[in-house]
């Protein structure tokens, strides 16, 4: 049965919504791919903050010119399904990496702040550090001066202790002797 023109429109105002929100669009072929393996990736990616979107790609197009996102007609060629990264690039990618390795298959690339990534650039975003990930690099470097700091000053303290002990047995020695 043919999707309607009215159904055609309310596709693309979704996925133009859904372009609106996302920080990274990720590009992927799923030729060959049974609906049940489509939607056991749904189901991996759900908790992730995520989406997977599979449609047609005119309706693509229209959807990325809707939300002033550059249009990679390269990448929109054969079955095209689309993966929108909402708040953590890196899980996402990586988790469909994964599956698509399996499937011997391939992100034809990505769309991130307005610029095409195509190819190995578009992969490189698998090897990308979550977002903890970077938190807590970022409290780590944030908290290693105060630790330094701490770490001198704990040793100048460490040090007259040791001294101040080692005066004490030496008069103790001497009070013994004596």
């Amino acid at each position: 049965m043919p999707v309607t023109k009215e159904r055609k429109e309310e596709l693309v105002t979704q996925l133009t919504e859904d372009l609106k929100k996302t920080q990274a669009l990720i590009i992927t072929d799923y030729r060959g791919l049974p609906v049940a393996e489509l939607a056991k990736l749904r189901n991996q990616m759900r908790g992730m903050k995520t989406g997977l979107h599979v449609a047609k790609n005119t309706l693509i197009e229209l959807a990325l010119q809707r939300a002033g996102m550059p249009v990679p007609e390269d990448l929109l060629t054969g079955p095209t399904a689309l993966v929108f990264c909402y708040s953590d690039i890196a899980g996402p990618a990586k988790t469909l990496n994964d599956f698509l390795k399996d499937k011997e298959l391939k992100v034809k690339g990505a769309i991130m702040s307005g610029s095409v990534l195509r190819g190995a650039e578009a992969a490189a975003l698998a090897n990308l550090p979550s977002r903890d990930q970077l938190f807590s690099r970022l409290l780590g470097t944030i908290n290693a001066p105060g630790t330094q700091v701490a770490g001198v000053v704990a040793s100048g303290i460490r040090q007259v202790l040791y001294l101040l002990k080692a005066r004490a047995e030496q008069l103790e020695k001497q009070g013994a002797t004596a």
